[in-house]
């Protein structure tokens, strides 16, 4: 039966069995009174055992050593014996661990704990917390063995109920067999009973007291008439109800007296306190602080050590706490303890706070490690994060190569070869035509006036010739056309230089690697890539003075959460290039850490789930990212050169590549000219011959005149 889907389960803690210091054995008499309260041990299981699944199929784990007491048969056989066969029932050695544990899914939703004392519950606390079907919502009772006087129960009680409630367990029914009687009594408290929060044990109360008692039937009518507390079920006898209390037959037996037959039966005295009590948690909580401690990490926890003034996270905080009626009360965590190695350390780790439960829960966009996984409890995940490398943006190129990246290298050296070979035909042409003395340089400076479509001071006779340059010159007009439309767009546009964008391209360039000491986990690998990484990573105790860093120093990369660099107050979302998702360290979901078995946390993750569904995620990121790019236009004071209209004024460093280059032709046009003066004076001083070369051949003749419209000869006139 134990295979079957577990819905509930219930274990039995034994007195017998040797936990910590030695056991307690009660007496031969206390054995005999124990026997009297087992079957109220079962009927009031049955009440505070409830699931929303039938028992059926469920299983009871009962720990036991081989020499158990009567006691503890009964208990067995009391739960094995059910002609309803609700449960199952498994004998496990606590000593020892929970064999074969993995196949047991479900949670439990019930516990029974049979100790002498208090003093003996640490340890099978321990052995469930260490099972998969630890639950500590379940329904729990303790029945403590020994008889107690009411002071010493009182004290037991309290310690009992203390020591579940350090274990996040407030489920809690106590029972005990009332001193010199055999009657069993269950006590109780109520976490968040008149405006209290669940953070001491105040006042306890008597829910229920029963006691199995044997009467002759001729007496029972009899009792009933004077104790109205007395009720016969419907089973052989009529229903009687009464206001809180009932007798119930469990079985009959005839008793012979001399010739006569007296019947008997064995009926249950029972009275409840408490009829209908309600659920130990209830859905509001008195307006109860919750302790929160927070990093400040933007976008999820905005403000300073002194104040919270808004974040993801916070404003989650507010909706949560409104709904279950909390106050959120808040406990900075100093950032030099956020970017330390996450440690189990419970005194000055990151988790102090919440293993030593100064706190409930932590935010601050967090993720789960394995040391978090073994030591506290988290939320179901709300958010998504990357933790990835931050550089700063790429520079501006150069302004002075504005005025020649309009076309890439390849097109300017066709331009330019056109130039020269164009220059070339029209010396060419020239020199057939006969017409002008000029040399090449002079038809160059013709031919790159006419590929940039302006006056060129050249008049060619032959039709060739002018046809060969009406060609060229629609080829300047689209040139020239082509280059001052994407000059436009070049002068308007600002240009920067390659972005680092990979692990091994800032590499490759000498980048310094910093960041947290807690990331330094990640590159626990045999990778080159990692191996590197480690051996020359710069701690930065402060996270964000790390960012800060990418101000000045252009050739580090900073490990850090992707949301927050985008976020951050210490620099710019302008200054700062992440790199992309696909070269992440790391992806990992964020959620909350709360303090381990924190019996809020079903109503937070109900909550949080229904936020994420609404959509508000999503609309309190849009308005955290609104926030920040207005702050950055305040800080920045607009980038619009002081026109609200957006409009772009060109300045010098726009053009300064066509100044650079006016100012070398200008250059190389004075030392040419200087050049010139030098050589003349040189030549009248030493009386220089010229070339020998002359070029009489292309002496210009004369231009003819034309006077009242007549023509000198038979040359047509060259109108200049």
């Amino acid at each position: 039966m134990w295979t079957r889907a577990v819905t509930l389960l219930l274990v039995l803690a034994v007195t017998l069995a040797d936990f910590g210091q030695g056991a307690i054995y009660p007496e031969d008499d206390t054995q005999e009174n124990l026997l009297t309260v087992v079957p109220c041990v079962k009927r009031l299981c049955e009440k505070y055992f409830k699931s929303e699944r039938a028992m059926k199929g469920s299983l009871a784990i009962i720990n036991i050593k081989p020499d158990t007491s009567a006691f503890q048969l009964n208990i067995l056989k009391s739960f094995n014996d059910d002609p309803r066969h609700e449960m199952g029932v498994m004998v496990k050695d606590g000593r020892k661990k929970h064999w074969n544990a993995s196949h047991v899914t479900e949670k439990a939703k019930n516990y029974l704990l049979l100790v002498s004392d208090s003093s003996e519950l640490d340890a099978p606390i321990n052995q469930l917390r260490r099972l998969p079907t630890w639950n500590p919502l379940a329904q729990v009772v303790v029945l403590f063995t020994s008889e107690m006087t009411p002071l010493v129960f009182q004290i037991e009680v309290r310690n009992a109920l203390q020591k579940l409630f350090e274990n996040s367990v407030l489920n809690v029914n106590v029972m005990v067999q009332r001193y010199n009687t055999s009657v069993l009594e269950v006590w109780t408290w109520f976490p968040y009973e008149n405006g209290g929060c669940a953070d001491s044990i105040l006042n306890i109360r008597l829910m229920d007291e029963c006691e199995y008692v044997e009467v002759s039937m001729e007496n029972v009518a009899e009792k009933m008439d004077e104790n109205s507390e007395f009720i016969v079920p419907e089973l052989e006898y009529s229903n009687v109800t009464a206001a809180n209390s009932s007798l119930q037959v469990f079985f009959e037996q005839s008793e012979q007296t001399g010739d006569s037959f007296v019947e008997t039966v064995w009926l249950f005295r029972e009275k409840h306190y408490f009829s209908d009590y309600g659920p130990k948690i209830p859905k509001d909580y008195n307006y109860c602080p919750l302790m929160i401690s927070t990093p400040i990490w933007e976008p999820f926890v905005v403000g300073n050590e002194t104040s919270i003034e808004k974040g993801l996270e916070v404003l989650m905080i507010e909706v949560i706490t409104a709904r279950m009626k909390l106050t959120p009360v808040y406990r900075f965590i100093d950032p030099l303890r956020a970017s330390a190695t996450i440690t189990a350390d419970n005194s000055t780790g990151f988790y102090a706070d919440l293993i030593q439960r100064r706190t409930d829960l932590m935010i601050g966009g967090l993720y789960e490690n394995p040391i978090s996984r073994r030591m506290l409890s988290s939320s179901i995940p709300y958010f998504q994060d990357d933790l990835t490398w931050c550089v700063p943006t790429a520079r501006h190129a150069p302004k002075w190569l504005n005025v020649f990246i309009i076309f890439n290298v390849w097109i300017w050296l066709v331009a330019i070869i056109i130039i020269f070979v164009a220059a070339a035909i029209i010396y060419c042409l020239n020199h057939v035509e006969h017409r002008y003395p000029e040399n090449y340089t002079w038809m160059l400076l013709q031919s790159l006036a006419f590929s940039l479509s302006v006056y060129a001071h050249y008049w060619p006779q032959r039709f060739s010739i002018r046809f060969f340059l009406v060609g060229y010159m629609i080829y300047g007009l689209h040139w020239s056309a082509a280059y001052h439309s994407f000059l436009i767009s070049v002068l308007t546009r600002p240009r920067f230089e390659p972005q680092i964008s990979t692990v091994e391209a800032a590499m490759a360039n000498k980048f310094q690697f910093a960041g947290p000491e807690n990331t330094l986990v990640h590159f626990d690998k045999p990778d080159g890539v990692s191996r590197f990484i480690t051996s020359v990573y710069q701690v930065c105790p402060d996270r964000d003075d790390c960012l800060a860093r990418l101000h000045s120093e252009r050739n580090l990369a900073v490990a850090m959460s992707r949301a927050h660099s985008h976020n951050s107050k210490s620099i710019g979302e302008a200054e700062i290039f992440c790199f992309d998702r696909k070269d992440n360290i790391q992806t990992y979901s964020v959620g909350m850490m709360v303090k381990k078995d924190f019996h809020l946390l079903p109503k937070i993750n109900d909550l949080i789930r229904r936020i994420s569904e609404s959509g508000l995620l999503g609309k309190w990121q849009v308005e955290s990212d609104k926030i920040r790019v207005d702050e950055d236009l305040e800080d920045r004071g607009g980038d619009d050169g002081g026109h609200g209209d957006g409009q772009i004024v060109l300045k010098v460093e726009h053009i300064e590549g066509a100044f650079i280059l006016g100012a070398i032709g200008l250059g190389l046009s004075t030392v040419a000219f200087i050049g010139e003066i030098v050589y003349f004076n040189l030549k009248n001083r030493y009386k220089w011959n010229d070339s020998p070369y002359r070029a009489d051949r292309y002496r210009r003749r004369p231009r003819p005149v034309v006077r009242h419209g007549e023509v000198d000869g038979n040359v047509s006139p060259i109108l200049e």
